[in-house]
């Protein structure tokens, strides 16, 4: 009885755990596709809504695929400037979202720009990032489509071979 309970709760522990990497990927590539789609409107926010960073922010926020990213960014921003709120945000997002050393880098790169320039510098700023949070989103895409199923079916797997040990 107690061997099998065992054999179970090790298994639906590893079974957890192939799901939950294949979760992570899932993460980074939803994150990374709205985070694009966001850069988009917020260059065309600053080029022709002529508000300030703050209220395109609180606009953002809207998406749960982010995180909060914006919406800490807006709560920042008086407090901290921006390039302290965006890179509080970002590490914050990017912890949430599993984004890789190149994805958080592509980021806060756009947070020191951000606001520091006139409106053709932010655009080509945001479209640098975009370019390369592009990439990133077609990288994840990939990796997802590769490694979620493998994950998924490793962690079964391994769930099945740890109950059949216990057998």
């Amino acid at each position: 009885m107690f061997k099998m309970t065992g054999a179970l709760l090790i298994a639906s522990a590893v079974v957890w755990f192939g799901f939950a990497a294949a979760d992570r990927l899932r993460r980074r590539r939803d994150f990374l596709t709205a985070f694009g789609t966001s850069l988009t409107v917020l260059e065309t926010e600053i080029e022709f809504g002529r508000y300030e960073l703050k209220r395109i922010f609180e606009k953002l926020d809207g998406s749960g695929r982010l995180f909060g990213f914006y919406g800490i960014c807006a709560s920042e921003i008086e407090d901290k400037g921006i390039k302290k709120a965006w890179s509080g945000a970002a590490k914050k997002a990017a912890d949430a979202a599993c984004l890789n050393t190149q994805d958080k880098e592509a980021i806060l790169a756009l947070g020191h720009e951000l606001g520091m320039s006139d409106v053709s510098g932010q655009k080509k700023t945001i479209e640098r990032c975009a370019a390369l949070i592009a990439q990133g989103a077609q990288n994840a895409e990939s990796e997802y489509a590769r490694l979620a199923k493998v994950y998924r079916s490793c962690g079964i797997l391994a769930g099945a071979f740890v109950v059949l040990m216990f057998i």
